[in-house]
């Protein structure tokens, strides 16, 4: 192999080491991050309809 070959292959692994590093260190962080937007826009509507729901059962009590 060429010299340059294994020097960029070297980088390179370097590279992915060093992401999978940071991935296990911040792994809470990163899944709060990923999760977290789904999440709190879920508990919006969901307390949001809930609000609805009760509303409406208030105004028909007939359906409870």
């Amino acid at each position: 192999m060429d010299t340059v070959t294994i020097v960029v292959v070297g980088i390179w692994n370097g590279l992915l080491l060093g992401a999978l590093g940071a991935v296990i260190v911040w792994r809470e962080r990163l899944l709060e991050w990923v999760t977290g937007a789904d999440l709190d826009g879920r508990y919006e509507r969901d307390a949001s309809g809930d609000e609805q729901w009760s509303a409406f059962l208030a105004k028909h009590p007939e359906l409870r």
